[in-house]
């Protein structure tokens, strides 16, 4: 859990400012990574993009590929400048997702770093569809940058689920607060953990169903279950009893609240795999919390080798 040999930096082409470099370097600097900068980009041929207009297509293209090579050549240079060895590749293609996706595979990085924007007049983080398919398909940790400033020194939250209410396994609790526990390490930052428990609401049907839901233990059981499986999840795994936070309530809306009254600067969360559609899945709950989480958010794979 203490590897980040190689990280895969997606680059905003054209843009001023490069947030997902930034935290990429602060992360290399301190596990001493090498990165790989990816721009995969495409654009529509059309003859009035042309410039000069009498331009051909192959030319348009050549031109258009040339700029952002110059742009991954002087970022490589900037990452020299800090120790940090890197390479720039600059792929042509549509979707975009699918071009990360086979870039992964091909070069198996360690975490693919990703810049997202977050809006506080709307209380949402703009995620593309692009960003959805990386969150949901990403078979490697995901880092979602918003604030990279912040890493350093960061206040971090692992969501736990010790109850497994999510369909979240066992062993992702615990590669989340490793994981953590890592970060807090090399970024000299605080690892607190959460855990929201939602009181299960008995369903008036008939058959079974209702049986069933009649068979439920009390609800001060119940949560009194989930509270002790916390703390003895957070003691397991060297986390005092002060950064463990317990909440009933609604998991989506408490998660952020949570992040929000410890001031946090990096939350972790998991994605686990449905198996019938062999894909990685983040759950209504956890999407939920990644539209209104204000700050960097790391999603974390089961199983995924130190």
């Amino acid at each position: 859990m203490n590897a980040l040999r190689n990280i895969l930096v997606l680059m905003e082409p054209g843009a001023e400012s490069q947030p997902a470099f930034d935290a990429a370097i602060t992360l290399a600097k301190r596990y001493g990574s090498s990165l790989e900068l990816l721009i995969a980009v495409f654009q529509d041929l059309h003859p009035a993009y042309f410039d000069p207009v009498t331009a051909t297509p192959l030319e348009f293209h050549d031109s258009i590929m040339a700029g952002h090579r110059a742009m991954l050549e002087r970022y490589v240079g900037l990452a020299g400048e800090e120790g940090v060895g890197a390479i720039g590749e600059a792929l042509w293609g549509t979707p975009f997702h699918e071009i990360v996706l086979a870039r992964v595979a091909a070069t198996r990085p360690d975490l693919v770093v990703k810049y997202s924007v977050f809006h506080n007049r709307v209380e949402r983080t703009l995620f593309t569809g692009s960003d959805w398919h990386l969150i949901r398909d990403c078979p490697v940790p995901l880092l979602l940058v918003k604030e990279p400033a912040r890493l350093v020194g960061a206040r971090m939250l692992a969501c736990v689920d010790p109850t497994h209410a999510h369909d979240k396994p066992a062993a992702l609790d615990v590669q989340l607060l490793q994981r953590g526990a890592a970060l807090a390490h090399r970024l000299g930052g605080e690892l607190h953990a959460v855990h929201v428990f939602s009181v299960p609401a008995p369903v008036g049907v008939i058959g079974d169903a209702y049986i069933a839901s009649a068979a439920m233990p009390p609800v001060e059981q119940s949560v009194e279950q989930a509270r002790k499986a916390c703390f003895d999840l957070a003691r397991a795994n060297g986390l005092p009893a002060d950064h463990v936070h317990f909440r009933v309530g609604v998991p989506a809306r408490d998660i952020v609240a949570q992040a929000r009254e410890i001031d946090a600067s990096l939350v972790l969360m998991g994605a686990v795999s449905r198996r019938r559609l062999e894909r990685w899945f983040v759950g209504s709950t956890a999407e939920a919390a990644l539209d209104r989480l204000p700050c960097n958010v790391w999603v974390e794979k089961p199983g995924v080798p130190a």
